[in-house]
């Protein structure tokens, strides 16, 4: 079960992290966040590159324009999360639970969604490019288009929804 941390602490460590990001490790510290209970934070245009979430909470946290490239977020809960225009670049989303969160616009390139929950999330316009959709159910995804999904590593075990499979067999 994730605990919690004071404010003054979740302060500190970000001022350490973003220190630790420009100056590419030299000074400051890799934020870890592990199981950490951040639900409703407000990471608003944070930059938290490389930064550990992994098994967090962040219940309808406030990430838009966040910038968590490369970051461990695996396992998180991030249902009802808000990632309008996040830079998840190379992020590890593996068994993340993303219900109901928003994408809009998210850049998810590399990302590794493997086993990762996405009922009732919205994708409008985010970028898939090389991004690991694997062992995944689509199906109840808002916003997905053909052209995301084409540029998509999709696994053996993705579950597409029915409409976006006869697009992609025609295509083939």
């Amino acid at each position: 079960m994730p605990r919690t941390i004071t404010d003054e602490e979740l302060r500190a460590r970000f001022r350490q992290h973003l220190s630790w990001v420009l100056s590419r490790g030299a000074s400051g510290a890799r934020a870890d966040f592990r199981e950490i209970a951040l639900d409703g934070v407000n990471l608003h245009g944070h930059t938290l590159d490389r930064a550990v979430f992994a098994g967090a909470s962040l219940v309808r946290a406030e990430l838009r324009r966040a910038r968590l490239r490369g970051a461990d977020i695996s396992g998180a809960d991030l249902r009802g999360a808000f990632l309008h225009d996040a830079d998840l670049t190379n992020a590890s989303l593996r068994g993340a639970d993303l219900g109901d969160a928003e994408l809009v616009r998210a850049d998810l390139r590399g990302a590794d969604l493997t086993a990762a929950r996405l009922a009732g999330a919205s994708l409008l316009g985010a970028r898939l490019d090389d991004a690991v959709l694997d062992d995944i159910d689509l199906r109840d995804v808002l916003d997905l288009r053909i052209a995301q999904l084409g540029v998509a590593r999709l696994g053996a075990g993705t579950v597409v929804p029915e409409a976006l499979a006869a697009q992609i067999r025609q295509a083939d």
